[in-house]
């Protein structure tokens, strides 16, 4: 009878077998899956990298590499995904949280507005309005999805981040909730175009909401409805912040009404691209008059 293979001959095979299926970070994949079946980290890894294998953890490691090679996404896969320094329960309910979208985070923080009601349009897992509450204790917070699946994630990461008190999650289709006038409304809407999804890495485009991508069009018809609604739901002076595509902003200087929004001011991430929209209502702006 051969002998079990040891961590580090385990961890070799599984990495090869991403490898093989088209996977990028093979090796640190299979880590990280290999971490999490066995509840240790990766410097008990390397210490222990000629322990035996238990037949019962090579079962299911075996699995969850199994799983990866199909293209399911790593944060599907362990259910947790970090963003802005907390832990995020993440399921295919909802889009994974990426580190571009923690420019939402940082330009609200930024600007400083006391006590401010923000309003979440799209929210997901909650990400940006779970981060923006931890960051603003004196912040108000209303979460809109208009998928109720999603919206039960959200409230799972409020919960386990303590700032459940803070935000009230709401089903509803954009806007359409909302009966109060915002400080600042953010969003990371569905920016793909139709056309461009065929494009997207597998994992993306076969395992991420495709509600939650694309809005079945050129990918700015959500940035349409907001900028056309949100005037009558901000406080004059008040702002709307969104995730872009990385090619999109050229297109967005365009969609901003020049009598109705101060801006637009672009934020770049850390490839140099514009991903982050700011707009400023003005204070005198006539779609503002009426909710």
């Amino acid at each position: 009878m051969s002998s079990p293979p040891t961590i580090a001959e385990t961890l070799q095979d599984a990495a090869r077998r991403l490898r093989e299926a088209g996977v990028p970070n093979d090796l640190l994949d299979a880590q990280t899956l290999l971490c999490f079946t066995l509840g240790r980290d990766r410097t008990w890894l390397i210490i222990n990298y000629r322990e035996a294998m238990a037949e019962s953890d090579s079962e299911v490691y075996t699995q969850l590499i199994a799983r990866r090679a199909t293209g399911e996404p790593l944060q599907y896969i362990t259910g947790r995904q970090e963003f802005f320094g907390l832990d995020f329960a993440v399921s295919p309910a909802v889009l994974i949280p990426r580190p571009e979208s923690e420019l939402i985070v940082e330009e609200v923080v930024r600007l400083g507005w006391p006590a401010p009601l923000i309003v979440d349009v799209g929210t997901g897992s909650g990400c940006l309005a779970v981060a923006i509450a931890r960051e603003i204790p004196t912040a108000r917070v209303i979460a809109i999805d208009i998928a109720a699946e999603a919206l039960a994630v959200a409230r799972q990461n409020a919960v386990s981040n303590g700032v459940a008190a803070q935000i009230e999650f709401v089903n509803g289709d954009l806007l359409g909730p909302l009966t109060t006038r915002a400080s600042i409304i953010v969003s990371n809407p569905p920016y793909i175009a139709a056309s461009e999804m065929d494009g997207l890495q597998r994992e993306v485009r076969d395992w991420e909401p495709r509600g939650a991508l694309t809005d079945e069009g050129d990918g700015l018809g959500f940035y349409r409805r907001l900028l056309r609604t949100a005037p009558a739901h901000l406080e004059p002076g008040g702002y709307l912040i969104c995730e872009i595509g990385y090619q999109q902003a050229a297109a967005m200087r365009s969609l901003v009404e020049s009598a109705i929004w101060d801006g637009p001011r672009f934020l770049t991430d850390l490839q140099g691209y514009e991903r982050t929209m700011v707009v400023r209502l003005r204070q005198s702006s006539p779609a503002s008059d009426t909710v």
